[in-house]
């Protein structure tokens, strides 16, 4: 997921009546004070259940995801990614169909690969 894909999903989620704002300021707080990075994690978790999961994504790992790659260190984008990556195997796992698994576990797979994870696919 590039950044650029981002503001297509803000929108397609305002669209739809739902307002990712709050979410989006707790990510862009975790880049401005590291320090702060649980305290925060804990608030991005109750802004996005807040948010539906459209295009079988979840918003905040998403947002996780493009924001992590402005973090100030590889600390803080290695926490980043791995909050990302919890959020968007919850989503895989809340699956009711085939289709809809093997959709949302690509993005699991993309964020496994950004964090090197053993068994992870990287590209070439």
């Amino acid at each position: 997921m590039g950044s650029e894909y981002l503001p297509h999903y803000r929108e397609k989620l305002r669209q739809v009546g739902a307002d990712p704002a709050a979410l989006d300021a707790l990510v862009a707080q975790m880049l401005e004070t590291p320090a702060d990075f649980e305290r925060l994690a804990g608030q991005v978790r109750e802004a996005a259940d807040a948010l539906p999961w459209y295009y079988d994504q979840d918003y905040a790992a998403v947002a996780l995801q493009a924001a992590s790659g402005h973090a100030s260190d590889a600390a803080l984008r290695r926490k980043m990614l791995s909050l990302a990556h919890i959020r968007a195997s919850w989503c895989a796992s809340c699956s009711t169909s085939g289709g809809e698994g093997t959709a949302r576990s690509r993005h699991v797979q993309e964020l496994e690969a950004a964090l090197e994870l053993p068994g992870a696919a990287h590209e070439q």
